[in-house]
C-alpha cells in the first residue's frame, strides 16, 4: 500500500515519514455541492466503498481540485471514477501543477472512467479534475484519488472557501481583483451558513475570470463553476467591488427556480447582510411586485424577516435549492400570503421609507423621559395579598416571601415609605400584607387630575418584558402605557424605570441574610393633567410584584 494511502491511519502529532520526508495536508475545492453522505474528502479516504459524488452535474468549468501544503514528488497518481458502471468519466481530464497556480494536462480519463498519471518529472503542488471543453456529464463521482509518494498526506479536509483568480486578459485589474476576493472570500461562509440546507454540502470555490467583449455579461454571471465578471464594469465602478459578494450567493446557491428569487437572495446576502450601510434602493409603488428581483426583493425579504419570520430566506432558499418553492410558503412561514405582506410592505414604504428595514423597537424598550414631580404626592390603596418585607432574623416558610421561595426584603432596609424622585411611597409594614402580584387587577385611583402615576415594584424570576397597563379617565377614555420590569436582583435600567434603593442583602426563611445586592424600582408614567384619573390596570403578570403606587403632580 503506498505511503499515503496510511494517511488517515496515522498519529495526529507524526512530523516525520519514515523516508525522514515531512507529512503535507491536502485541502479539498469543489465547485460543484455534495451532500455529507458523499463528501469531499471521501474521495481521499483510501476507502473504495466511499465516494465524493457531486449533487448535479459536472460542467466545462467545473473543477475538484487537491491543493496540497506543498509541492511534494510524486510516482504516479491514480483516479477513479463511477460506482459500479454509472457515473464514469469518460470526458474529462487531469491536471497537476507546480506551484498551485499553473496547470498542464497530465492525463485523460478512459472509457473505465480511471486516469493514471505515470512518469512525473518534479514536485506537484496541485491535481486538478476537469472536463473536455463543451462537455457535461450528469455527475461527478470520485471513487478514489491515489498518490503513490514516499510523503504522508497527513490530513486531508475541505479548504477554506476561495475563487481562483484569472486577470491575464485585465492585468491592470489585479488590485481590483484582489479586494474583491478578499471580500468574497472573507463572507463566504457567512454565505452558507445564511443559506444552510440539512446535509447539503454547498461548493468552496469558483473560477472568476475577469474579461470584456459583446459576449460577456453587463456586470458579472456565475454559473457551471465559473464567475465572470466584465472588466468594462470594473474600470466605470472601482468601488463596486462587492458585487462578487452577490455573485458568490449564487455559487452557494448552486441553482435552483424562481429567478427572481435567486437574485433576490444574492442581493439580500449582498446588501442586508454584507454591506448594508451601502444599500440604497427606489421602488416604484405602482408598477413593482412582488415578485421584482435584486434589490427591490431584498428589501422586502430583509422586511418580512423583521416583522414575521427572522428565518424566512434560509427557509425559502432551502426550498429553491431543490425544487419546492411555491408563493404558498409566504404563507406558510409568515402566516400571511406574499400578496398581503406586499401590500403591507409598499404602505411601510411609502409611510417612512428610511427606517423601513430598521429592527422594529418595543414599545416598552423606547426612550423616555421620567416624568417631573415638584407638588405633593397622594397614595393609592392596594389590595396587598402577601408578606413580601420581613424583619431581619424572622423566619418563614421556604414558598412564603417576596419571591415565593423562601426570600423577601428587610424591613430593617426597606421601610415604611420611600422617597424617590420627588415622589412617596407608602409601604405595608414588615410581616404584613406588603406586596400584590400583578394579574391584570383594576385598581381604584382618587378621581382627581394628576400629571403622573408611579408604581413602586420589582420582578422575580428574570425581568418582564413588553407588560401593559393602563389608566382610566372619568371621561371613559384611558391612556395604554409599555413597560419592562427589571428582576429584584439584576437591574436593567430600562425606559422609564428608576433605581428606588439599593438594599445591601435579602432576608431568608431561614432567619439567614443573603448578602447580595437587591432592588426595588420606581416606574413613571406622564398623564393628561386636564383629566380625572379613575383606574389604574396593572400588568397582567404574576411575576411583577406590586409594593405601592403613588400619583404624583
Amino acid at each position: 500500500m503506498p505511503l499515503n494511502m496510511l494517511a488517515l491511519l496515522a498519529p495526529a502529532l507524526l512530523t516525520q515519514t519514515s523516508s525522514g520526508a515531512i507529512p503535507v495536508d491536502a485541502l479539498l475545492y469543489s465547485t460543484m455541492p455534495s451532500t455529507a453522505v458523499h463528501r469531499p474528502e471521501m474521495a481521499m479516504d483510501g476507502d473504495a466503498k466511499s465516494s465524493f459524488r457531486s449533487v448535479y452535474g459536472m460542467e466545462e468549468g467545473d473543477s475538484f481540485t487537491v491543493l496540497l501544503s506543498r509541492p511534494i514528488a510524486m510516482r504516479s497518481i491514480r483516479i477513479s471514477t463511477g460506482n459500479g458502471g454509472d457515473d464514469v468519466l469518460t470526458n474529462g481530464f487531469v491536471e497537476t501543477s507546480a506551484d498551485g497556480t499553473t496547470y498542464v494536462k497530465a492525463a485523460a480519463f478512459k472509457a473505465d472512467g480511471v486516469a493514471e498519471v505515470q512518469s512525473i518529472h518534479g514536485a506537484i503542488a496541485a491535481i486538478r479534475i476537469r472536463m473536455n471543453p463543451h462537455e457535461a456529464a450528469s455527475h461527478l463521482q470520485i471513487r478514489e484519488i491515489g498518490i503513490d509518494t514516499d510523503v504522508l498526506i497527513a490530513h486531508v479536509q475541505q479548504g477554506p472557501p476561495r475563487g481562483f483568480v484569472d486577470v491575464s486578459a485585465a492585468p491592470d485589474l489585479a488590485d481590483w481583483a484582489a479586494r474583491a476576493e478578499k471580500k468574497m472570500e472573507s463572507f463566504w461562509p457567512d454565505t452558507a451558513a445564511l443559506l444552510y440546507s440539512d446535509g447539503f454540502i454547498t461548493p468552496n470555490a469558483v473560477h472568476v475570470i475577469y474579461r470584456t467583449g459583446p459576449d460577456v455579461t453587463p456586470v458579472a454571471a456565475t454559473g457551471g463553476g465559473v464567475m465572470t465578471v466584465n472588466t468594462a464594469w470594473c474600470h466605470q465602478h472601482p468601488d463596486d467591488t462587492g458585487l462578487v459578494v452577490h455573485e458568490a450567493a449564487h455559487v452557494v446557491q448552486s441553482g435552483g427556480s424562481p429567478g427572481w428569487l435567486i437574485e433576490a437572495v444574492a442581493d439580500y446576502i449582498r446588501w442586508i447582510k454584507f454591506e448594508p450601510a451601502n444599500f440604497t434602493y427606489n421602488i416604484n409603488p405602482q408598477r413593482a411586485t412582488p415578485h421584482d428581483p435584486y434589490r427591490t426583493g431584498a428589501a422586502f425579504l430583509a422586511w418580512c424577516e423583521l416583522h414575521y419570520d427572522s428565518k424566512l430566506v434560509t427557509k425559502l432558499n432551502d426550498a429553491t435549492r431543490f425544487g419546492r418553492y411555491n408563493d404558498g410558503l409566504f404563507e406558510k412561514y409568515c402566516g400571511k400570503s406574499i400578496d398581503a405582506l406586499w401590500k403591507e410592505f409598499i404602505a411601510a414604504y411609502q409611510a417612512d421609507k428610511p427606517n423601513l428595514l430598521t429592527k422594529p423597537v418595543p414599545a416598552a424598550m423606547r426612550p423616555r423621559d421620567l416624568p417631573s414631580v415638584t407638588g405633593a404626592t397622594a397614595s393609592v390603596a392596594l389590595p396587598l395579598e402577601k408578606v413580601g418585607v420581613y424583619a431581619d432574623g424572622a423566619t418563614f416558610g421556604e414558598s412564603g416571601g417576596f419571591d415565593d421561595g423562601g426570600a423577601a426584603y428587610s424591613g430593617a432596609l426597606l421601610r415604611s415609605s420611600l422617597t424617590t424622585r420627588g415622589v412617596t411611597f407608602q409601604l405595608g409594614a414588615a410581616g404584613s400584607p406588603s406586596i400584590m402580584s400583578a394579574q391584570g387587577q383594576m385598581v381604584k385611583l382618587d378621581g382627581h387630575a394628576h400629571k403622573s402615576l408611579w408604581i413602586l415594584a420589582a420582578s422575580v424570576d428574570g425581568g418582564q418584558r413588553d407588560q401593559t397597563l393602563s389608566v382610566g379617565y372619568s371621561d371613559g377614555s384611558k391612556i395604554n402605557f409599555a413597560q419592562n420590569f427589571s428582576d429584584w436582583f439584576e437591574p436593567e435600567d430600562f425606559p422609564g424605570e428608576v433605581r428606588a434603593l439599593r438594599m445591601a442583602y435579602r432576608v431568608m426563611g431561614t432567619g439567614k441574610q443573603d448578602p447580595r445586592p437587591f432592588y426595588v424600582y420606581a416606574y413613571g408614567f406622564a398623564l393628561d393633567g386636564s383629566k380625572s384619573a379613575q383606574s389604574l390596570t396593572l400588568p397582567n403578570d404574576p411575576n411583577i410584584r406590586i409594593l405601592a403606587v403613588s400619583l404624583g403632580d
